[in-house]
């Protein structure tokens, strides 16, 4: 199919595909080879013994030894993608699971360990979290963060976003800095952001040295944030004041920022595993950030310092390298600060405890929760250009969550103009809807037709609309239009008045851009603040049980900084601000809180910073969001209160207390609490214990009330004190018990939770949660990727627990599958093991929807899965999408034909160009040169895939090109020729595509005339002049012309060429203006192109 006739005809626009969502899966062949010695931090505890001479000593002899095992590992044609040293001693390889035996036999080498995959999970937040305090005491808010580094380990930083520059900082003395390798990756940065490091070459690079195409995920490469959510992070710590439809700050707007991009772009790369994560935060420790946050999570299966035999490793290995290298960052004198996770209901029953992710449930990490905002949004539609009434018109929202959050800008088409009744109970003809907002009116009562708001919406989304707008019948209240089917796409009521008004602008104004922003109107709502939010993950730790999360903070309805380059994003804006929730955010709001600390107190250590924060945390949030009454194992130590943390002068470690599961009655089980005092006065302090109260789920029998060993402590300036806290006497009913110990005095207040289990709750209480990931995928007959490690699912697996968060060991398990017969259960447990867990690899052996079903204990999670054939490009498959012949040339568009190229059909209707459209892309790989690169989806079907060939390649002669599906299914491999140039006419039923000095088509009914201009468009003409990125649209400013002059003839006579390059506001389309000659004969003349020594076949033009 050309790119003139394939399903869409219009040349006007590309506009955006819905995205298959895909499951998380773990990416083969990525592991860490755990060397012997121990890293940096552990022998060098603190920010300067980590920087001292001694240090970088033994850091120059652990890289010595990392060159030796990346020369045995090249002995072995393995492929090493990156080191850590300070947080770990770890050398990072892309190897198949049979060479895992011969890597340990490596003399240095202690463990060779998979790596999993990572989840990615302000204006009135700030008031409730007391920041207006913390900034007066710094100075103001003009001088909040001042000096102050934060790294933000994420999916990169857009600093272009007015929240995110300031001309008032200056670059730091050694910064930027920048991708080891890229220096052109400086280029994302500003006086701000002051480094911009991608590890994205990583994640998608390869991991067959002797065909690293076969699995190989090309992404964008740089530090752009194509997603959105590192952007928003980054507006929350240390965001300037900017203004979308409420004005935001970030928490510390003074402090300078750090890029470090892990994940790819939406839909390529979104799981990376935590090699690059471990990478990530050992360089920024050695740039030197001062805090680091980290808004993603593995599932935590062990403690994260449990070592060897606790997870079936040789001993010293650790079980959770993540979570370790976090802990070692925290040792190495960086305030790690890490969103708890939004698996507060994954279970098969709220809440489910025992849910924190890892990094944050390492001891030192501040794992952050979140909790309710005193606001909320409402959707509002605005016409650009329009009149007043059409601006901000007010809305409300349908029950359709949708992704990207932000607003969306599109032309909106009546219905009725396609021959419906406006009312949209029928289905629209296909592709009318396409990269368009439909404006459909409700059905008023009585009326002949009816149908619900989910058929209405479906019949738009099938015929490809972007939204849909609907309005009222009549001049009642307008309504939310509910039951809708997860489409994906926004929808919102608006009155009857604004309905009729907006029909009739569109009407006058048919190509008028209309923005749909979920965030349009802000609604106060104090009433429903403060309560903790219900998918935030709660505690306890898994594997030993402390008091996890440490804290929460807003974290719901936050209004942030979005991106506005990539519309795949999740957090994509027009406005470039957008409205979210999750820990993720919450996270950031204590990092920018801790980052103002250290600049308070810049001796301070990361445990002093730590207990300023957790101990100083206001106690409002008593209930989650459906009024239930919670404890610590909720909360950790309450609400953030920026204020109190930068003006604490008592400090206390540790900053909670945990006793873990008790096994049996404890005999005067004690905890020592060091109560320091870092004021410059005396101190007198009076210590209580308050037991926690009767909460939804924890405190509900009488338990043991901990006992002090002294009630006061009076301390000098600098000076430290020890408070004991026992336990004693008969062990309590099953369940969770928690309070905190009250250190009180003049200027100072410290709140300390405790909290200790017992297990054995009663089974009808267990839960149920998964691990790892919550679905599957493959191929049909494919192996799993990874044996499966000890108590490390690269599978599906669950983890059981009483009503208290108690892992429950040995339960026995089974496993079941609908279809029946539709996968083999491999290493499957039988069992659960000591952390509750069981786990359970997998081959599928059919195509289509699939359910596993694990049972225990008379609970049941359910695993949705898909089989599927492996993508296969025919062969000869890949031609020029103009003339479908071979060779094709890079920046050109390509048809790839083929078998189970994709489960939907669709077209790309964005521009730029995406990297994949519902979860497809086409990889370019040319292994001896290096390089390996995206196309650009134009069109995705079963049978064929349009696509453009990256610039990038561009001298090759050939390149190896496959299709992947949801990241982790890939297509067989085909080698295509290339060339600079491969000159074709796009044609529409075999006239050469053209329009005349009317833009109007050139068709046998309208001739071209002679001696006027006609365009011509094509396609593969070569290089350029101001040559586009590819997927970009050509500059309609600053043209991008072809560096070689081409020569038309028409009718075998010359016709001079007037213009020869990128057509405006396309990507990759050719557009060649000539005059047609004069002196040629009427009817349907010869046409053809020669470009680069390079000629096309003929095609015909009508002629006039």
């Amino acid at each position: 199919m050309s790119f003139f006739t394939a399903r869409r005809t219009s040349l006007s626009i590309f506009l955006l595909g819905a995205a298959l969502p895909g499951f998380g899966q773990t990416l083969s062949n990525h592991y860490a080879l755990i060397l012997k010695d121990p890293p940096v931090s552990a022998r060098f505890v603190g920010r300067e013994a980590v920087r001292s001479t001694a240090a970088e000593s033994y850091r120059q002899q652990i890289l010595r030894t990392h060159d030796a095992v990346r020369q045995a590992v090249a002995a072995r044609a393995i492929p090493v993608t990156g080191t850590a040293d300070v947080v770990m001693n770890a050398v990072f390889v892309l190897a198949s699971p049979d060479r895992v035996a011969d890597l340990q036999q490596i003399p240095e080498v202690l463990a060779v360990i998979p790596m999993r995959v990572v989840h990615p999970m302000l204006n009135r937040a700030l008031g409730l979290q007391n920041a207006p305090a913390a900034w007066t005491a710094l100075g103001g808010q003009g001088s909040a963060g001042a000096g102050m580094k934060v790294g933000v380990i994420d999916y990169g930083i857009d600093q272009t976003h007015p929240a995110l520059q300031d001309s008032s900082l200056s670059m730091p003395s050694g910064f930027p800095k920048c991708t080891d390798g890229h220096p052109e990756d400086c280029s994302y940065t500003n006086t701000k952001v002051i480094v911009a490091r991608s590890y994205t070459r990583i994640t998608g690079a390869g991991s067959n040295p002797s065909n690293p195409a076969a699995d190989s995920r090309p992404d964008d490469y740089s530090p752009r944030d194509r997603e959105g959510h590192g952007t928003a992070i980054a507006s929350v710590i240390a965001g300037n004041a900017a203004k979308g439809v409420v004005t935001i700050t970030g928490m510390a707007p003074k402090a300078w920022l750090g890029n470090y991009k892990v994940f790819g772009s939406p839909n390529v790369n979104d799981y990376p595993t935590e090699a690059v994560f471990i990478q990530a935060v050992n360089d920024a420790v050695k740039d030197g950030m001062d805090v680091v946050n980290i808004s993603s999570a593995v599932t935590a299966t062990t403690a994260a310092t449990d070592t060897g035999a606790a997870c079936g490793l040789s001993s010293g290995a650790p079980c959770d390298p993540m979570g370790l290298a976090y802990e070692n960052a925290v040792k190495a004198g960086v305030v790690v600060v890490a969103a708890a996770g939004n698996s507060g209901y994954d279970g098969t029953s709220y809440p489910s405890f025992n849910t924190i992710g890892t990094p944050a449930n390492a001891p030192s990490v501040i794992a952050v929760g979140a909790v309710t905002n005193a606001h909320y949004f409402t959707p509002t539609v605005t016409v650009a250009g329009g009149p007043s009434n059409l601006q901000n018109i007010a809305g409300q929202p349908g029950d359709d969550p949708y992704s990207p959050v932000g607003a969306i800008t599109a032309p909106v088409i009546d219905v009725t103009t396609l021959g419906d009744d406006g009312y949209g109970c029928s289905p629209f003809p296909a592709g009318s809807l396409t990269g368009a907002f439909a404006l459909i009116q409700r059905n008023p009562v009585g009326s002949s037709t009816v149908c619900n708001f989910a058929t209405k919406v479906d019949n738009a989304f099938d015929a490809g609309a972007f939204g849909v707008i609907l309005y009222m019948s009549d001049s009642s209240a307008v309504i939310p239009p509910g039951n809708l089917d997860n489409n994906g796409i926004p929808v919102v009521m608006i009155s009857q008045s604004d309905g009729v008004a907006l029909k009739a602008y569109i009407k006058s104004n048919p190509t008028a851009q209309v923005t749909i922003d979920p965030s349009g109107a802000e609604v106060a709502d104090t009433a429903d603040s403060n309560l903790l939010s219900y998918y935030s993950s709660m505690g306890p730790s898994a594997g030993d049980s402390t008091v996890k999360p440490d804290m929460v903070a807003v974290g719901t309805d936050i209004y942030m900084a979005a991106q506005s380059y990539d519309p795949a994003g999740g957090q994509y804006s027009t406005t470039r601000y957008a409205d979210a929730s999750g820990t993720s955010f919450a996270a950031p709001m204590v990092a920018g809180a801790a980052a103002l600390v250290k600049q308070k107190h810049p001796s301070w250590n990361p445990a002093q910073i730590r207990s300023a924060l957790i101990n100083s945390a206001s106690q409002d949030v008593t209930q989650d969001d459906s009024g239930d009454t919670i404890d610590v194992q909720w909360v950790g130590s309450g609400k953030l209160d920026a204020g109190a943390a930068v003006n604490a002068t008592v400090v206390a470690n540790p900053p909670t207390v945990s006793y873990g599961v008790l096994a049996g009655a404890p005999s005067n089980v004690a905890r020592q609490i060091t109560i320091t005092n870092m004021g410059t006065g005396s101190v007198t302090l009076t210590a209580a214990v308050v037991p926690g109260p009767k909460s939804f789920t924890g405190n509900l029998t009488s338990g043991l009330t901990p006992t002090l060993d002294k009630t006061s402590l009076t301390l000098a300036a600098g000076a430290a004190g020890t408070l004991n806290l026992t336990i004693n006497g008969a062990l309590p009913a099953a369940g969770s018990y928690s309070g905190a110990v009250t250190v009180k005095g003049t200027g100072a207040s410290l709140s300390i939770p405790y909290l200790y289990l017992v297990g054995g709750g009663a089974a009808t209480g267990y839960n149920l949660v998964f691990v790892g990931s919550g679905g599957f995928e493959g191929i049909v007959g494919q192996q799993p990727v990874d044996p499966l490690y000890p108590l490390r699912p690269h599978g599906i697996g669950v983890k059981l627990t009483d009503a208290a968060g108690v892992p429950v060991a040995g339960s026995p398990v089974s496993w079941s599958v609908r279809p029946r017969g539709a996968v083999t259960f491999q290493n499957s447990a039988t069992v659960t093991d000591a952390y509750g867990i069981a786990a359970t690899d997998v081959t599928i052996l059919t195509t289509g929807n699939i359910t596993v079903t694990c049972t225990i204990a008379g609970q049941a999670y359910t695993f949705g899965g898909y089989g599927f054939n492996q993508p296969t490009i025919s062969n000869g498959g890949v031609v020029n999408d103009a003339n479908f012949q071979t060779p094709i040339a890079p920046g050109s568009y390509v048809a790839v034909f083929g078998t189970g190229l994709s489960l939907y059909s669709d077209p790309a209707v964005y521009s730029p160009l995406p990297l994949s459209v519902d979860g497809v892309n086409v990889s370019f790989d040319v292994p001896s040169a290096g390089l390996s690169y995206p196309g650009r989806i134009v069109y995705v079907s079963p049978g064929q895939i349009n696509v453009q060939v990256p610039w990038e390649l561009q001298g090759q002669s050939s390149a190896q090109v496959k299709v992947i599906i949801d990241q982790t299914v890939f297509g067989n491999v085909v080698t295509v020729p290339l060339a600079d140039a491969a000159p074709a006419f796009f044609e529409n039923t075999g006239i050469a595509a053209a329009l005349d000095q009317n833009y109007a088509i050139v068709t046998a009914n309208n001739p071209a005339k002679r001696g006027q201009l006609v365009q011509l468009y094509m396609n593969a003409l070569g290089p350029l002049n101001n040559q586009p990125a590819s997927g970009d649209p050509a500059s309609g400013t600053t043209l991008a012309t072809t560096k070689n002059q081409p020569k038309v003839t028409i009718g075998g006579q010359d016709a001079p060429v007037q213009f020869s390059g990128l057509a405006p506001g396309f990507p990759g389309l050719y557009q060649v203006n000539v005059t047609v000659p004069a002196g040629i004969s009427a009817g349907t003349a010869q046409i053809s192109l020669s470009i680069g020594g390079v000629t096309t076949k003929a095609s015909t033009l009508p002629v006039q």
